[in-house]
């Protein structure tokens, strides 16, 4: 085996170890038994530092987990939304886990009876969506040209220095700020559909809300082509 393609910090692990095992059975040593866990950092390594952006975004994330600590709640994440605004504008939040999650159905062969388990909706690419619309038209240009937003380091004053990512700008509503207007939309729906009524009003109500119900389900099939999963 090549020594290149030992990771170091497992190798030290393991020396380490032989080492102390060692002292144990000479009586030299006389400690806790060593048990090293080592962490891959290539991704952390080979990023680019945070921006300013990334600093606030973290720093506020960090903030709303200590309230949510504060108020003794367990299994929510912090969301932070208005991304696009000043940060004093931004809105802070907590959502329980078990809302962005669904029961699926496993098993473990063709023969064997389904079990369901929770798990969290699959984060796909919007192919429809103004981000990628926007990678599509420019493809090309991206392609053979250098499209730098700055042509050196990360910089954190000046000129650019305090710019969002592409992907956040292009788009007219946060995905939390779309699913607060769906919210509001239903529950206009709940208000005018209630006893007393009119049957042309629940007629109208229950086609479109079946059409709606029978659209989505489809859209939310794996085999939707509409698409990525990423």
């Amino acid at each position: 085996m090549c020594i290149l393609q030992i990771e170091t910090e497992k190798l030290l692990a393991q020396l380490v170890e032989t080492e102390i095992n060692k002292r144990l059975e000479e009586g030299t040593y006389k400690g806790k038994k060593f048990n090293a866990i080592c962490h891959f950092f290539g991704y952390q390594a080979r990023g680019a530092l945070p921006s300013n952006f990334d600093c606030d975004y973290a720093y506020v994330l960090g903030h709303v987990c200590y309230h949510i600590l504060a108020a003794g709640l367990n299994g929510y994440m912090a969301t932070v939304t208005n991304l696009k605004s000043p940060v004093d504008q931004w809105k802070c939040g907590a959502a329980p886990i078990t809302s962005m999650m669904t029961v699926r159905g496993w098993s473990r062969g063709p023969t064997a009876s389904q079990i369901g388990k929770p798990a969290v909706h699959i984060a796909s690419v919007d192919l429809k969506g103004k981000a990628y619309e926007l990678l599509r038209q420019n493809s090309s240009s991206l392609l053979m040209e250098d499209i730098y937003k700055n042509p050196g380091p990360l910089q954190f004053q000046g000129p650019g220095a305090d710019l969002k990512p592409i992907s956040l700008c292009v788009e007219d509503r946060d995905y939390m700020g779309r699913i607060k207007q769906l919210q509001e939309y239903l529950e206009k729906v709940k208000n005018i559909v209630k006893p007393g009524c009119s049957q042309d009003v629940l007629k109208a109500a229950l086609s479109s809300m079946a059409h709606v119900t029978e659209l989505l389900t489809i859209m939310s099939s794996p085999s939707y082509s509409g698409q990525a999963t990423i």
